[in-house]
C-alpha cells in the first residue's frame, strides 16, 4: 500500500493518485514532512520571507510541494461516470468484464489527468416487477475507489429480463437524477444487448429522455450496445446534442469471449473519456 504523505490515506501500489483527496502521489515519494496544523500558517510562512530574498531563501519543502499539489488539483479535470448496465440473463460477460477491467480503467483515464468517480445502476425489465438498483458504496452512489467498485460490481449476477425488450429508458432516466458534482463532466455509459421499451414504465419516449440529458447538461454518453441490430439503432437518438460515441457490445452467446472483447472496449471507452473531459 502506498501512503498519501498528504492526507495519510492508504492506497493501492498502482495507484497514480490518492483515492481519498486526489494528491499525485508521484509528488510525495520523499520523505514526508510536517505540514502546518493550522490552515493558514502557509501563508504566514510565505508573508515572513522578506520580499528582498524570496527568490534566493531555501522554501520549506513542504511548502513546494504543497502549492505544487493544490495547483493541480485546481487545474485537474473531473469527471463522474454512471454506469447504466443491463443484468438480464445473457449479460454475465459484461458484468465480469467490468469487475476485472475497472482498475485498469479508471487508472487510465487518472494516468491522463482526470479524477474520476464511478457509479453503476444495474436494470432489466420493470414491466415485469424487475426493478432498477442504484449500487451504492459506503451511502454514496459514486466512489473514487475503483477496488471498492469491484467489489460491488463483483456481487451482481445476471438473472431475469424475460422477453426483450427491456427497461432501458427507465434506468437512464434515473442516472440522470443522481448527485452529480457541479464542476465535473457527466458522463452517462448505457450498457445493454436489448432494445428499449417504449413506453417504459415511468418513461414515455425517447424524447422525454433527450429533453433531459439536455436540461442537466451531460457532457457526454456513450452506447455500448448491439450497433449492427436495426432494434437498437434508436439508442443513437440519446446522443443527439451532446458527444459521445456507440461501441459494438460484441457477438455471439459466449459470455467468455465476449467479456474479453468487453474489456478492450472498456479500455478505448477510457482513453475517449479523457480526451473529451474538459
Amino acid at each position: 500500500m502506498r501512503t498519501c504523505s498528504y492526507c495519510g490515506a492508504s492506497n493501492p501500489n498502482s495507484a497514480k493518485f490518492c483515492n481519498e483527496c486526489g494528491t499525485a502521489l508521484a509528488l510525495t515519494e520523499s520523505k514526508p514532512v510536517a505540514k502546518p496544523s493550522n490552515p493558514e500558517e502557509l501563508t504566514t510562512q510565505r508573508e515572513r520571507i522578506p520580499s528582498s530574498n524570496k527568490d534566493s531563501i531555501d522554501v520549506d519543502p513542504w511548502i513546494d510541494s504543497f502549492t505544487t499539489v493544490a495547483q493541480e488539483l485546481q487545474t485537474k479535470r473531473k469527471a463522474d461516470m454512471m454506469f447504466v448496465l443491463d443484468c438480464t440473463g445473457s449479460m454475465q460477460g459484461e458484468i465480469d468484464a467490468i469487475k476485472d477491467a475497472i482498475i485498469s480503467f479508471a487508472d487510465t483515464i487518472e494516468s491522463d489527468g482526470v479524477r474520476v468517480r464511478v457509479g453503476l445502476i444495474e436494470f432489466r425489465d420493470r414491466l415485469i416487477d424487475e426493478e432498477h438498483r442504484v449500487l451504492m458504496f459506503y451511502g454514496e452512489p459514486f466512489t473514487t475507489d475503483p477496488v471498492t467498485f469491484r467489489r460491488e460490481v463483483s456481487l451482481l449476477r445476471a438473472s431475469g429480463g424475460g422477453d426483450e425488450p427491456e427497461s432501458s429508458l427507465d434506468a437512464v432516466m434515473l442516472a440522470l437524477r443522481q448527485p452529480f458534482t457541479p464542476d465535473a463532466n457527466k458522463v452517462i455509459v448505457l450498457v445493454t444487448d436489448a432494445p428499449p421499451h417504449i413506453p417504459d414504465k415511468d418513461t414515455q419516449s425517447i424524447e422525454e429522455v433527450i429533453h433531459t440529458i439536455h436540461s442537466i447538461g451531460v457532457q457526454q454518453f456513450y452506447l455500448v450496445v448491439r450497433t449492427q441490430d436495426s432494434r437498437s439503432h434508436i439508442y443513437l437518438k440519446l446522443l443527439e446534442g451532446t458527444r459521445g460515441l456507440a461501441f459494438e457490445l460484441g457477438k455471439g452467446d459466449d459470455f467468455r469471449s465476449r467479456a474479453e472483447d468487453f474489456k478492450r472496449t472498456l479500455m478505448s471507452l477510457g482513453k475517449t473519456i479523457s480526451a473529451a473531459t474538459r
